[in-house]
């Protein structure tokens, strides 16, 4: 099953069915790391908006 879900998942990306920074993000960044850099270092909060695109956007 993993394997059929691999395949599956590099056949996206190839096809360019997903976008790039969401591969980007989710493999190679992570999350959290997303978060921090849209933070930045102004000691913001994430919005509630940012905070539901996040979970929304990467399965």
């Amino acid at each position: 099953m993993l394997l059929f879900k691999a395949t599956e998942e590099l056949k996206d990306i190839v096809d360019h069915a997903k976008q790039r920074h969401h591969v980007v993000g989710q493999y190679v960044v992570g999350r959290h790391k997303l978060e921090q850099q849209e933070l930045g270092s102004k000691g913001q909060t994430i919005s509630p908006f940012l905070q539901n695109f996040y979970k929304t956007n990467y399965f």
